[in-house]
């Protein structure tokens, strides 16, 4: 039985998906398999999955019509064998010890998550900002987190998978790890770069269909329904906001410049 399943979702990404794919085989932990679901692709993605399935046994292809990331995630990890999960978007990579630093962490450890830092490629390259992981920041931020985690499978049942009501719209990973929060189960970020996030340029992004109203729109939807799912997060969003406005912003930097969190985006601060 592999130590770990990969899970990676598929639709029309012929242009990255090699580059994914060569990122996972070339770990150095190779106790693995590698669920791929093709949700619907009219490109060449299914082929590229079959040419490199034929060459690596682990890789495992499901296909399905065109129903969304969120239900091609959720059907991999309902047949996958791994005691792990470690969900990765088809046009993002890996770095070469990525699972097997995680897998070190999590197997000689408390944690239920144990997640990395992470570069921007493509379009431009930075950190990538992602928020502490304490309840003032992933209630009050709980937009910057990559999905890319080692993760327990039975945690992931116990919670009901990701809930399809962010089917299209994202937010499902959000949700999934505010079931942490909620639950105060224990997670930690490696401060290694393990994670490589694509940027793509402005006319591949999904955003760009959407007028500045429907941005809004799925925006407010996404968050009335992460507050209605994780009722703590109102409190803690509210602190965070009233943190971070203005006049508390300026109060405190003049009573006591050494807290930061009052004086900096919390996207700026160090992990």
């Amino acid at each position: 039985m592999p130590k770990i399943s990969v899970i990676i979702p598929v639709y029309n990404v012929e242009k990255y998906l090699a580059e994914c794919l060569d990122s996972v085989l070339a770990q150095t932990f190779s106790d693995i398999e590698i669920i791929c679901v093709d949700d619907g692709s009219t490109d060449k993605s299914l082929k590229i999955l079959r040419q490199y399935a034929a060459r690596d046994k682990r890789i495992k292809i499901i296909t399905q019509k065109n129903s969304g990331v969120v239900v091609a995630r959720n059907r991999a990890i309902s047949v996958a064998k791994s005691e792990y999960i470690y969900p990765l978007d088809s046009d993002d990579m890996i770095v070469p010890n990525c699972l097997e630093k995680l897998y070190n962490k999590i197997t000689n450890s408390k944690y239920r998550v144990v997640m990395s830092c992470a570069q921007t490629f493509g379009r431009f390259s930075l950190v990538f900002p992602q928020p502490g992981l304490n309840k003032l920041q992933m209630y009050g931020v709980h937009e910057n987190c990559v999905i890319s985690a080692l993760f327990y499978k039975s945690d992931f049942e116990k919670f009901g998978g990701y809930c399809t009501d962010f089917n299209g719209y994202g937010g499902d990973d959000m949700d999934y790890w505010l079931n942490y929060i909620d639950n105060n189960m224990p997670i930690i970020r490696l401060p290694d770069i393990l994670f490589l996030y694509r940027i793509k340029q402005d006319n591949e992004r999904v955003w760009r269909n959407y007028d500045p109203a429907e941005q809004i729109r799925r925006y407010n939807y996404k968050e009335k329904k992460l507050m209605e799912r994780h009722p703590k997060m109102i409190f803690w969003t509210r602190f965070y906001k009233f943190l971070h406005n203005k006049f508390c912003r300026f109060f405190f930097r003049i009573q006591n410049n050494t807290i930061k969190i009052f004086k900096i985006p919390v996207w700026k601060l160090k992990q």
